[in-house]
């Protein structure tokens, strides 16, 4: 039996890319945008269809429509760029980080493939995902009274999520020179290379801490995905809904790590010295959270200044300290502040009515100050080892010096004598 050949298959794939190639640069970045904002609505909408597809009863067709799926779909994606959620239980503001993560990482690859080195490529794409979530959001929110600033709110956290998302994809695929960073100081460039390294690191640090929660604590996670009575389809679609909340769990491990610490609903607080547990939502995610405090745990704070350090010998130039590594450790440390600032706002919101409405997450500028001064004391002890380091050097050079000019000395005199001897 003869195989089917694919040379038609072949050959329409070949006249569809000459026929993309004809089309102007700036089209590359409309379809970037497009398909970054479609994409995780779509995947969210899988999950929902999922969810009702799996429903044991009669109700699969009947009692619960299939347009649910895009009603939750919606939902949860205008979530993701800052409109809450109003449920039968309360109001949810708290941020599904993992999709508004999963946007801008769609929007880095797809800008990647298809926007060009332009200006007009990048803006077009930044205005057509914010496009998206406007309709997306008009959609939804058009009937509502405050739906207009609803929109407005949507459409501004888009653009604040495809405008570095896009830059970073067209970057990646084709580089990029700003004549602007020529004009910078050095020590500008480097502070913000400082700062971006230690924040990135100190993220790092609290991955592995929610990580090693998340292992101690796997019992209670297994008994509340128990307890919820769920079938393996709606399983599988819990541990992938709960992804949307990991990295919010893992900003609030940095404020653990801060020693600040959190909370989940009023009166309850999780820091390294303290530990006041309230009554909780039955989410499985919520496991993973601290069940321990005091004793050594009161100095895990260290940490991030062994962080900071490290990250300031790392990145340290070349040659004596001067005055412009000040400099470039003052630029590192406000970056640091607003950067930290703007990570914990986005991880603090309400989950639901009472307790819950409130005091969700850490609180911003105790924790940003612990944070930053943290961050200061690693970067003086990293500077202290440095200055140390180049006493060190000085004072063996000098040394060294000092002992050649003896020996010359030492020499010469040798000479003069066996000059002045008579013989």
């Amino acid at each position: 039996m003869r195989r089917p050949s694919t040379a038609p298959l072949r050959s329409a794939w070949a006249w569809l890319q000459q026929w993309f190639s004809g089309y102007p640069g700036w089209v590359g970045g409309v379809l970037a945008g497009v398909q970054a904002a479609l994409g995780p609505y779509l995947a969210v909408t899988i999950l929902a269809m999922a969810v009702i597809a799996s429903d044991p009863g009669p109700t699969t067709i009947d009692g619960i429509p299939w347009g649910s799926a895009f009603t939750v779909a919606t939902t949860v994606f205008l979530m993701a760029h800052g409109v809450p959620a109003v449920t039968s239980i309360g109001t949810i503001t708290l941020l599904p980080l993992g999709l508004t993560v999963l946007s801008a990482a769609a929007m880095v690859g797809l800008a990647r493939r298809f926007a060009t080195r332009t200006w007009t490529s990048w803006s077009l794409a930044v205005a057509s995902y914010v496009a998206m979530v406007g309709v997306i959001g008009s959609i939804a929110l058009g009937g509502q009274p405050e739906g207009g600033s609803l929109i407005v709110r949507a459409c501004t956290v888009a653009a604040l999520i495809a405008a570095p998302a896009a830059a970073a994809g067209i970057w990646r695929a084709h580089g990029a020179e700003f004549a602007w960073l020529t004009q910078l100081p050095a020590w500008v460039l480097r502070g913000a290379r400082r700062a971006t390294a230690t924040l990135a690191w100190a993220l790092g640090l609290a991955s592995v801490t929610a990580l090693v929660f998340a292992v101690v604590g796997r019992g209670a996670v297994a008994d509340a995905a128990t307890g919820l009575g769920v079938d393996g389809v709606g399983g599988v679609v819990l541990a992938i809904g709960e992804l949307a909340y990991a990295p919010t769990i893992i900003v609030w491990m940095l404020a653990w790590l801060t020693g600040q610490g959190f909370s989940v609903g009023l009166g309850s607080a999780y820091a390294p010295g303290e530990l006041a547990a309230g009554a909780l939502p039955e989410v499985p995610l919520l496991g993973v959270l601290p069940d321990v405090a005091g004793g050594w745990l009161v100095w895990v704070p260290l940490a991030l200044v062994a962080v900071a350090a490290a990250v300031r010998l790392a990145s340290r130039r070349r040659g004596a300290l001067t005055w412009d590594d000040a400099k470039a450790d003052a630029v590192a440390l406000g970056l640091v502040a607003v950067g930290g600032l703007a990570v914990l706002a986005m991880a603090a919101g309400a989950i639901g009515p009472g307790r819950l409405a409130e005091s969700v997450g850490a609180d911003l500028i105790p924790t940003t100050t612990a944070l930053a001064g943290l961050v200061l004391g690693g970067y003086l002890a990293a500077t202290g080892v440095l200055a140390l380091k180049d006493a060190w050097v000085r004072w063996r050079a000098g040394r060294g010096e000092r002992q050649e000019a003896a020996e010359r000395a030492a020499t010469d005199a040798s000479a003069a004598e066996e000059v002045t001897t008579p013989s």
